[in-house]
């Protein structure tokens, strides 16, 4: 299991652990403080300033490279930090979040100007109760005078956005602020959103996912449908056997790949359980 499984779950998934979505954690004073100073601090940053810090540390030496991403990484473990989670694990975290709003999403802010692009959720963020923090997001995105609060979702609706969401291509990510309070759901993609623009330079924004994706090899077709979702390239095809194949040491474990599959060929399996997989976070 990663790391916030055994330092916030006692071992189990630790995005299942309802005391890491408490209003007790929410009301800690240095928490609300960051999450109210978290949207101006990101919202006024340029999608090619982000990537352009990424180019600079990568024609640098690789092991001065590693050595700043090793302390930067352990403050964003600390700070603002995520994991992939598949659809049937989001539908027990909508249970146990209280309270489900839609925001827009601050990286399609950051990378299109979009203000519109609604396909985040705040978990536990209630706009009523949290003041300060509403007003730090509507300054940040500066939407018009009806758009005054949030759109609050029940969990049926919220489910029901992450299926066509899932089917649009988005893997679904869970983040903490200040860990291990857990505020954000996300659904990202590699064109837009900054975690997977980390991603692609070598820096760990977020954990893999608790699961390794296998492929059926008596019941795929061969299609390939499946292949266009895979925001990891961890898909693959062998031509001898014309069927699909998923290497598990580049698989994030998101399960999206599922959904193009119209023959149910494609399973999630624990990570652990993967004797390749097993240690890869």
């Amino acid at each position: 299991m990663c790391q916030f499984c055994h330092q916030h779950g006692d071992g189990k998934k630790w995005y299942l652990n309802a005391e890491n979505y408490s209003a007790e954690l929410l009301n800690n004073l240095e928490r609300r403080r960051y999450l109210e100073s978290f949207l101006p601090k990101y919202g006024n940053w340029q999608g090619r300033q982000v990537e352009e810090e990424f180019q600079k540390a990568f024609r640098g030496p690789a092991w001065l490279r590693r050595l700043i991403y090793y302390f930067r990484e352990k403050r964003q473990q600390r700070d603002h930090f995520g994991q992939v989670v598949p659809l049937e694990d989001l539908a027990q975290v909508l249970e146990l979040a209280g309270s489900i709003v839609r925001l827009p999403c601050i990286c399609r802010k950051i990378n299109k100007g979009r203000t519109d692009a609604e396909y985040c959720f705040g978990l536990g963020l209630d706009a009523e109760k949290l003041l300060d923090i509403k007003e730090a997001f509507l300054e940040t995105f500066k939407r018009g005078p009806e758009d005054g609060d949030f759109d609050r979702l029940t969990g049926e609706e919220a489910l029901n956005l992450l299926r066509s969401f899932e089917r649009q291509g988005l893997i679904h990510t869970i983040w903490t602020f200040k860990t291990p309070f857990i505020g954000g759901l996300c659904n990202c993609d590699r064109a837009d959103c900054l975690a997977l623009l980390s991603y692609r330079y070598d820096f760990r924004a977020f954990f893999r996912g608790e699961y390794v994706a296998e492929v059926s090899h008596e019941a795929c077709t061969g299609c390939r449908e499946c292949h266009s979702q895979c925001q990891f390239g961890a898909m693959g095809f062998s031509v001898m056997d014309q069927k699909t194949f998923i290497d598990p040491v580049r698989c994030y474990g998101c399960g999206i790949c599922r959904s193009a599959c119209e023959m149910a060929a494609i399973r999630l399996t624990p990570r652990n359980e993967h004797p390749l997989a097993q240690n890869l976070w």
